[in-house]
C-alpha cells in the first residue's frame, strides 16, 4: 500500500520506527512494540468481521443446498431455521467489531459505533412473519413474531439494553479520564447515548409498554436499513479522504473509485432491496426471492470493503488522523 498526500503523521512515525531500528540487539523501544501489538489487533478485529460473514456465508448455503436449493425471503428470516446461532452470533461479533474499530474523528468513528450498536438489533430481534398454521397475530396485525419466540426476543432485547448502560457510562468515563473531550469525541457519545436512549423508549419496560408491539414490528427493519445506510456513510468517507493505491501488476490503483463503486452499489441495492421488500411483503417465498438475494449481495460488499479496508491499512493499522487520536 502507498499514501502519496506525504502525510506527516505517517512519516514521524516512520522516523521513530527507524531510530527504533538503530537500537543494539534485539531491543525495540516500548512504543514500537505497542505499537506493532496494536496494528495486528486491528488486522485480526477486521479479520474477525471477514470471517464471521463467511462463517454466516457457509452456514447459510448449507440450509439452501438441504432445502433443495430454495431459498427464504430475506436472509434475515433464516432466524427461524437452523441459520439462527450463526445469523445472531455473526451479527453480535461484527457489532462489537465496527465499535471497537477506531476510525477518523467526527463522522466515521460516529457512524462506525452506531452501526456497531444497531447490528445486535438486527440480530436479536427477528423479521415478523405472515401467519402460518393455526397462528394468530394480536390485534390487527397482518404479520408478528411466533409467540414461541417471544420470550427469546423479550430476554435478549432486555439483557442488551440493560448492558448497555454500563458501557456508555464506561465510555464516558474513559473519555473525561484521559483528557479526550473534543467535539468529535462528544459528538459521537451524544450519538450513542441518544441511540441507546431511543431504543430504550421504544422497547419499554415491561410488556404493557404501548410501543412494545411497535419495536416487535418494526425496530428490525429501522436498524438493518440504518447499520447498512451507516456503512454506507463510512465507505464515502474513505472514497473521500484516502490517497492511498495499491498495484495492479506495474499500474498503481486508487482505493478511492473501489470505495466509491462499493458505496454506490450498496447504496442503490439498500434502496430496491427496502421497496422489492415492503412491495412483496405478503408475497408468498418462491415470489419474494429476490429479496434474499439483495440482501445476500449487500453483504457481499459489505465484506469487499472491509478486505479492502484491511489491505489498505494493513501496515499502519488505523488512517492517520485516528492514530493521532489513539496516541
Amino acid at each position: 500500500m502507498v499514501c502519496t498526500d506525504g502525510d506527516e503523521t505517517d512519516c514521524a512515525i516512520a522516523s521513530n520506527q527507524a531510530e527504533g531500528m538503530g537500537m543494539s540487539g534485539d531491543q525495540q523501544p516500548m512504543g514500537r512494540v505497542l505499537e506493532d501489538t496494536s496494528i495486528q489487533t486491528y488486522r485480526y478485529v477486521r479479520a474477525a468481521i471477514i470471517g464471521s460473514m463467511l462463517f454466516l456465508f457457509i452456514s447459510l448455503a448449507l440450509q439452501i443446498g438441504q432445502d433443495g436449493w430454495e431459498v427464504q425471503s430475506s436472509v434475515s428470516a433464516y432466524y427461524y431455521w437452523p441459520v439462527r446461532g450463526v445469523l445472531v452470533g455473526t451479527l453480535v461479533t461484527t457489532g462489537v467489531a465496527l465499535v471497537a474499530i477506531k476510525g477518523r474523528p467526527g463522522l466515521e468513528d460516529t457512524a462506525l459505533n452506531m452501526a456497531g450498536m444497531l447490528a445486535p438489533v438486527v440480530a436479536l430481534v427477528p423479521t415478523p412473519l405472515l401467519p402460518l398454521g393455526g397462528m394468530l397475530c394480536p390485534g390487527s396485525q397482518r404479520k408478528c413474531i411466533p409467540e414461541e419466540f417471544l420470550p427469546g426476543v423479550v430476554n435478549n432485547m432486555s439483557a442488551l439494553l440493560i448492558l448497555g448502560l454500563p458501557l456508555l457510562g464506561f465510555a464516558w468515563w474513559t473519555a473525561i479520564g484521559i483528557g479526550r473531550w473534543d467535539r468529535p469525541t462528544r459528538t459521537s457519545l451524544v450519538s450513542a447515548t441518544g441511540l441507546w436512549g431511543g431504543f430504550m423508549l421504544w422497547f419499554g419496560p415491561t410488556a404493557a409498554w404501548p410501543l412494545r408491539a411497535s419495536f416487535l414490528m418494526w425496530s428490525h427493519y429501522a436498524a438493518a436499513i440504518a447499520m447498512f445506510g451507516l456503512i454506507i456513510v463510512v465507505l464515502w468517507y474513505n472514497a473521500l479522504r484516502t490517497d492511498c493505491h495499491f498495484r495492479m501488476g506495474s499500474m498503481p490503483v486508487s482505493y478511492r473509485p473501489v470505495y466509491f463503486t462499493v458505496a454506490t452499489v450498496m447504496a442503490l441495492t439498500l434502496v430496491v432491496s427496502a421497496v422489492v421488500y415492503f412491495a412483496t411483503a405478503d408475497a408468498s417465498r418462491a415470489s419474494s426471492s429476490l429479496v434474499f438475494w439483495l440482501e445476500a449481495a449487500l453483504l457481499v460488499l459489505f465484506v469487499v470493503f472491509w478486505i479492502a479496508q484491511t489491505v489498505e491499512f494493513w501496515d499502519e493499522g488505523l488512517p492517520a488522523e485516528a492514530r493521532q487520536t489513539v496516541a
